[in-house]
């Protein structure tokens, strides 16, 4: 009995120890988590998506800042976290940009067409008319 009583406080004492092992880890991990969602579906949000999800980043960035005791190891991390979603926002919101500006490129484009082809008529009425 006595054995299986000092056997279970050993396991509990490495159970213990193992969480807060993985303390540190689990103060980042949401923070991690949801940069790794966005990294799988930004190039695919609306811009209200985006607007919810950077609210989110922000909350979830000033929770682990919350945090006086971070290791150096743990600010490392949030400052790439923070890097890798700053890129993907960049490049989600840069290639809708770029999307835009095609579609203005061919609005453009046929804007001139008709321009021309008004010009044309105009030119060709005036020319009826002096004759």
């Amino acid at each position: 009995m006595k054995r299986q009583i000092v056997s279970l406080m050993f396991a509990a004492m490495g159970v213990g120890l193992l969480g807060a092992c993985g303390s540190s880890e689990s103060r980042i991990s949401d923070l991690k988590d949801f940069v790794e969602e966005v990294s799988k579906d930004g190039e695919k949000y609306s811009e209200e998506q985006w607007e919810k999800a950077n609210k989110k980043f922000s909350e979830l960035l000033e929770k682990v800042e919350s945090y006086d005791d971070l290791s150096t190891e743990e600010l490392t991390e949030v400052a790439k976290l923070q890097g890798v979603y700053a890129a993907q926002a960049f490049k989600s919101q840069g290639k809708k940009f770029k999307d835009s500006l095609k579609e203005i490129g061919a609005a453009m484009d046929g804007f001139l067409e008709g321009l021309d082809e008004g010009l044309d008529e105009a030119k060709e009425d005036s020319t009826e008319e002096k004759d």
